[in-house]
């Protein structure tokens, strides 16, 4: 039962939160003109919004490379409103005229199940769990003046059944591997033994709106990067932390073209569950009691002269509370020091314990040709120096790739193609880098979201905050949707493959292993019902060389373990 100590934590710990908010709520008065956020995971509006940029009907001056979008600024430059059909706030609750005005949120509810294993990555709160899990967002925006309120919780419950985490018969040396492989990440297999409920503050802030920018305090989940399943570095994948904020709400016009970002400093805060729910193994591991400090900042650019295009980079830095407290006033601020290792001093960087990430990327969309193109290279650490980074691009590095495409087939209605790779596996030269000595055991699996420096990685309450592939997956999905409006339905078929640094690094040094691989085929339907959104999907996954483990060994070669799981995920939004 102390396992679930964190998340009642995390129901008290934000009780004195919302009873702040709510009596803000009570004393503002506000004007009829809000500008709600509209959240990273909300059904159909985000990716009705990038057709219709790929139509030609939406600015080309939107990138799409960093959420949540501010909904009165999206419908302010809409170009179309008839074909976005979507009233989203609707009315006041009051009547007009009056100065004191609350604007209710739409209602969400989402349902995710998975039949024998968990599958499934982003929206947020949702766990790696088995059986059912809910989430149910509510609550109201207002605004006195500049300054904006919205009061946006979460309630999620999960049934957290559960499953065969390892196999038993595997050898004690894959059991001392993995806890050093996953000893650097918080991302536990099974989040404890026992049914979730907490309270969590959901997609709420307090924010200052001065013309195109906003600033403020928010527990929002972000998202960096032009990815539609995944983005490397800040995605939905885990629940939104706390964090204070600067950013811009909607392109800001420059002569040379307009601009998008963020400055943001943040907590992080463990799971404090065992990587196995039984505790096997951990005797591996040691994690540091305390939260992480995590400060990041991006920016995207599209200029005047290549339309459609835009290019954007993100840098974050995080680091144990403690060493923030040693370090000083200075340490708040890492985010402005050189790239490079020399820059910054060897001895200097081990010292201050600090982990970096960077991420560059682009996106570059052809109305005529209704599609659009777009990547992401993220890389773990400082290089040494430019003629290191320029020599081993590769280390430490994963990257997204992605089309889309929208054909007419008759009058209102078109097929949509979607292509997305994400590879957040190392290269080859990570194991050839290393190999040989003691080092190769802790470097070899050194992944994407993973150092020496901050144990608990890229995580907040035991979920990676970018790809949600896990310590080191890979995954490819092609999806073909019939699309009419806000409606769409259609199938894709996708590859993952699941801890290759783990699976690598055996290969190469002695323990026969298999590769675990999913392969599935899913089917999504999407449409609005009045004031109602619905978005369904189910997917059929077969997984290949479950936990690894060889079965049997003949003439042939070996042959591993299968489990065939069944996934389904339904999302609901009522709007007032």
């Amino acid at each position: 039962m102390s396992k679930r100590i964190p998340y009642r934590k995390s129901m008290t710990h934000y009780r004195t939160m919302f009873a702040g908010l709510l009596s803000f709520v009570c004393l503002s008065i506000a004007t009829p003109v809000l500008a709600q956020s509209l959240p990273v995971n909300f059904p159909l509006l985000t990716d009705q919004l990038r057709r219709e940029q790929l139509m030609g009907r939406f600015p080309l001056t939107y990138s799409f490379q960093q959420y949540p979008l501010t909904w009165t600024d999206i419908a302010g430059e809409y170009v179309d409103t008839d074909s976005l059909e979507m009233d989203f706030f609707g009315k006041s609750l009051l009547e007009e005229g009056k100065k004191l005005q609350f604007h209710l949120m739409p209602v969400q509810l989402s349902q995710n199940y998975n039949a024998t294993h968990p599958y499934g990555w982003g929206n947020g709160p949702l766990l790696s769990a088995r059986g059912f899990q809910h989430v149910i967002e509510f609550g109201i925006h207002t605004r006195l003046g500049p300054v904006h309120l919205q009061v946006y919780p979460q309630v999620h419950t999960a049934q957290n059944v559960p499953f065969q985490e390892y196999n038993p018969e595997l050898p004690e040396l894959f059991f001392k591997r993995i806890a050093t492989f996953t000893s650097r990440l918080d991302i536990p297999v099974r989040p404890g033994k026992d049914r979730i409920r907490r309270l969590l503050p959901g997609n709420s802030h307090l924010k200052v709106h001065v013309g195109a920018f906003a600033a403020g305090i928010s527990t929002e989940n972000l998202w960096w990067g032009p990815g539609k399943q995944q983005a490397l570095l800040i995605s939905d994948n885990a629940e939104g932390f706390l964090h204070a904020t600067i950013h811009s709400r909607k392109p800001v016009k420059t002569r040379i073209g307009h601009f998008e970002g963020q400055y943001f400093l943040g907590r992080l805060d463990n799971s404090d569950f065992p990587y196995y729910s039984d505790g096997s193994f951990d005797r591996y591991r040691n994690y540091r009691d305390d939260w992480r400090y995590f400060t990041g900042i991006t920016v995207s650019y599209s200029p005047t002269w290549i339309e459609g295009l835009s290019i954007g980079l993100g840098r974050t830095f995080m680091m144990y509370h403690q060493k923030l407290e040693e370090d000083g006033w200075q340490a708040w601020f890492p985010i402005f020091e050189g790239l490079q290792k020399e820059q910054v001093g060897l001895d200097a960087s081990r010292a201050r314990e600090t982990d970096q990430h960077f991420t560059i990327f682009s996106r570059w969309v052809i109305p005529a040709a209704r599609m659009e193109v777009y990547g992401e290279y993220m890389r773990t650490d400082h290089a040494l120096n430019w003629r290191e980074l320029l020599l081993n691009p590769e280390h430490s590095r994963g990257y997204t790739l992605g089309f889309s495409k929208l054909i007419p087939i008759k009058k209102g209605e078109q097929l949509y193609l979607q292509l997305e790779m994400t590879q957040t596996e190392n290269s080859i030269n990570n194991l050839v880098k290393y190999e040989g000595g003691n080092l190769n055991l802790n470097h070899g699996g050194l992944g994407l979201y993973e150092n020496f420096q901050v144990i608990h990685g890229l995580t907040q309450r035991g979920q990676i905050i970018g790809s949600g592939l896990g310590h080191s997956g890979n995954s490819a999905r092609i999806t073909l949707s019939k699309v009419r409006g806000l409606t769409q339905y259609g199938l894709s078929l996708e590859r993952l493959s699941r801890d290759n640094n783990f699976y690598n690094y055996n290969l190469a040094n002695g323990l026969d292993l298999l590769r675990w691989v999913d392969l599935s085929l899913g089917a999504h339907w999407e449409q609005r019902y009045s004031r109602l959104l619905v978005a369904a999907n189910a997917r059929l996954i077969r997984s290949h060389n479950y936990n690894y483990a060889i079965k049997q060994t003949n003439s042939l070669g070996s042959t591993g373990y299968t489990k065939t799981n069944f996934h389904s995920r339904l999302k609901l939004a009522y709007l007032f």
